[in-house]
């Protein structure tokens, strides 16, 4: 019998805890095991079992002394040679199985395969023989949270064994199983160490030592094997079959680089299944997302057929209105004598004269103590107009005449109420018999206004005779064969006054395109204030979820990383799950924000218009706040020490 290398070597390891390292739950622990033994590691609880089990298994990095794996020496190697050498050389099984209550038996086997990168037919193959080898194919399709305890503690194993790793590392794989499901473990491991595969078992119980082929106590973290010097030796009575364990070096250059390709769909397929597995806490993500991208469509929805009403109309008008503004101290005959120049003027199709007049100032009201109808002050405004302006702005009443009797002196003190104010002044359709008041005076209702094209507004004014206000500023309203407003405004400063034109204020519509656009862009400035706020309030709920949601899963990352997953690994399923969070939650808003700005356009009777802008850049948006929300979360959960979590 020829003395075999030992396939693990520790020579002087510790591991000290405390804020000044004084506490030792490994002392000094010196210990070889050849390939192909079956070591049983005892001892009570707290001596340091399993601190010595999460060193062998390279889960605990913060030991010191010398630790050699094949003689490779294992403090020389990068985090990721570490992670690597982990999912090729060991299968972990743990008192816990740990397994994801959320994903079948089989998804659950191949975990370690899936990490490594291994193709999916390979996958499917090692998936069948482990859980053959173990009894549970018949429950390749259960999910893990079907199975019975000791079921799934066999689904651990087959998990270990789906690899093919060098080493078993066993802690208490028995402690939660009754005797028969024990005796079925114990079996099992048995089966595998003579099939050529070292087996590491942490255990209290005597009865599992006494399966082993070696025995090795820890008591307050100081090692004593218990096996006769002579016998220790690592001699097998068969040959070893098994091929011997490639180094790490090797793995590194002979690593398939379509393994690293794999990984990818794997981690967004894993954070597919966390994302639909949890239904509630997903739905709420979404949710968070709906509403921020709905209120982003919906805005710029609503902005942009606002501002296209504004341009609408001010294009409209630019083409044919000038504006003539006529001081408080001019007398009726000078203003009369003002319009009748300006209508001799060419291209000049009629003149009229209006004057918004002051809220304070009009204290209009139903009655004379100044309330409107439902005993609320009156909301609406009070323009002061002459037929000729009615005309030009083409407001439409009810009755359909009864804009002339702004023209008669005879007619007294009238007054036209929009019908958007009409119910809330207390005002029948119609308006006939009613009284309303204007700065103490009464003024008897004719009718109403239905519509006004040009002037909106009006539907929801009370509209007086400018007669009735002789002191008054006031603009006379020049309308102008179409395309000649510009002519006509450089005309009528000289027609009114040849010595001084410039002492006659003029505007025309086209005058005030810039202020429309400054008008659409402080609209669309605060509408995007709004939407964004809306994210970032979504990015915020969805990362303080995540955050909660890696607490929830520690031991399930963990064990990821336990079989090999790299830190980027587990961030990067976060990530991808923050990406599927946020696009859906943007298609969803997409949906909604649209329907949201259609509905609020066709109700003011606007023609909608959403920018096409907005639409293709909302999945895009959602992409990237769904992953900035998992950002921090997939940093907390790459940093899991699995030799904390798991225990």
């Amino acid at each position: 019998m020829t003395p075999v290398k030992p396939q693990l070597s520790l020579r002087q390891v510790s591991r000290r805890y405390g804020d000044q390292l004084q506490w030792f739950a490994v002392r000094e622990a010196t210990i070889a095991v050849g390939q192909g033994e079956f070591v049983a590691i005892i001892g009570p609880s707290g001596s340091g079992k399993s601190t010595l089990l999460n060193i062998i298994g390279l889960l605990d990095n913060s030991w010191e002394g010398t630790f050699e794996i094949e003689g490779t020496n294992v403090d020389k190697l990068s985090r990721a040679e570490r992670d690597t050498l982990r999912s090729r050389m060991f299968g972990f099984v743990f008192q816990s199985s740990y397994a994801n209550p959320y994903e079948t038996a089989a998804r659950n086997v191949g975990l370690g395969l899936a990490i490594r990168g291994e193709s999916l037919t390979h996958q499917n193959i090692e998936v069948a023989r482990a859980l053959e080898t173990v009894g549970l194919t018949e429950k390749a399709d259960s999910l893990a949270r079907n199975l019975s305890g000791g079921e799934r503690q066999r689904l651990a194993l087959a998990r270990a064994l789906a690899t093919h790793p060098n080493i078993v590392l066993a802690d208490e794989p028995t402690g939660n199983l009754d005797s028969n499901s024990t005796s079925k473990i114990l079996g099992l491991l048995r089966e595998l160490n003579e099939r050529g595969t070292t087996v590491i078992v942490i255990t209290h119980d005597p009865a599992v030592a006494e399966h082993a082929d070696r025995v090795v106590e820890v008591k307050d973290g100081v090692l004593k094997d218990l096996m006769a010097p002579e016998a220790n030796e690592f001699r097998r009575s068969t040959p070893n079959t098994r091929p011997a364990v490639p180094h790490v070096q090797e793995w590194q250059s002979a690593k398939n680089p379509k393994s690293a390709v794999r990984r990818w769909p794997e981690r967004l397929l894993r954070a597919i299944n966390n994302v639909s597995s949890r239904p509630l806490r997903s739905a709420t993500l979404v949710a968070a997302f709906t509403i921020a991208i709905a209120g982003m469509i919906a805005a710029s929805g609503i902005g942009a057929s606002a501002s296209q009403q504004i341009s609408d109309r001010l294009a409209a008008a630019a083409l044919d209105e000038v504006r003539v503004d006529i001081s408080s101290v001019t007398s009726q005959i000078e203003r009369q004598d003002r319009a009748n120049t300006i209508r001799a003027l060419d291209h000049v199709v009629d003149v009229g004269e209006l004057a918004p007049i002051d809220a304070p100032l009009a204290r209009t009201s139903r009655l004379a103590q100044f309330q409107g109808g439902d005993g609320r002050a009156f909301s609406g405004s009070t323009i002061a107009a002459d037929e000729a302006a009615l005309g030009l702005l083409e407001v439409e009443t009810f009755p359909p005449r009864a804009s002339k009797l702004f023209s008669s002196p005879d007619s007294g003190n009238v007054a036209l109420v929009g019908e958007g104010v009409a119910e809330g002044l207390g005002i029948q359709p119609g308006g006939f018999g009613a009284e309303v008041w204007v700065s103490g005076t009464p003024y008897s209702v004719v009718g109403t206004i239905r519509d006004a094209p040009r002037a909106q507004n009006l539907v929801t004014s009370v509209v007086i005779p400018v007669r009735s206000r002789p002191n008054t500023s006031s603009q006379l309203l020049v309308r102008t064969d179409t395309g000649y407003s510009a002519s006509v405004a450089e005309a009528i400063p000289l027609a009114l006054s040849p010595t001084a034109p410039a002492e006659v204020s003029i505007s025309t519509t086209g005058d005030l395109r810039n202020l429309r656009i400054g008008v659409a862009q402080d609209l669309d400035g605060l509408l995007s204030s709004i939407s964004f706020a809306l994210l970032g309030l979504a990015v915020l709920s969805a990362s303080s979820a995540m955050f909660l949601s890696v607490q929830t899963r520690v031991q399930e990352l963990a064990l990821s990383r336990a079989f090999g997953m790299s830190q980027s690994g587990v961030a990067a399923i976060f990530i991808w799950e923050g990406i599927i969070v946020g696009f859906a939650g943007a298609l969803a808003g997409l949906s909604i924000g649209l329907a949201a700005a259609v509905g609020v356009s066709a109700a003011q009777g606007w023609t909608a218009v959403v920018p096409w802008s907005a639409l293709a850049t909302a999945p895009l948006v959602g992409i990237i706040a769904g992953a900035v929300s998992a950002f921090l979360p997939a940093l907390r959960a790459a940093r899991i020490d699995p030799a904390e979590a798991i225990r």
